[in-house]
């Protein structure tokens, strides 16, 4: 499972598919956020930063179905377009 890979550490192109959203403009609007607001930026990075710790600790106790219920979260779907904006795929 590539949610519990990340759990473990393993970043870059290797989990690539955390990185599901697909949306342009979803993509274009949060990059150029990013880049323009600093507030907003510091914001993701604390909340990937957040997110990171927080997956951890839940892979190490969930089952996989607990893994595959929470990837279909909006938590979870901020971090895929925070994290693909923030370069967490490449």
């Amino acid at each position: 499972e590539i949610w519990r890979r990340f759990a473990e550490g393993e970043r870059g192109r290797s989990i690539a598919a955390l990185g599901g959203i697909r949306d342009r403009s979803s993509l274009a609007l949060t990059a150029a956020r990013m880049k323009n607001d600093t507030i907003f930026r510091d914001a993701a990075h604390h909340f990937l930063r957040l997110f990171d710790r927080m997956m951890t600790r839940f892979a190490g106790i969930a089952e996989d179905a607990d893994i595959t219920e929470f990837a279909d979260t909006r938590t979870a779907r901020a971090f895929m377009l925070l994290g693909r904006v923030a370069g967490t795929f490449d």
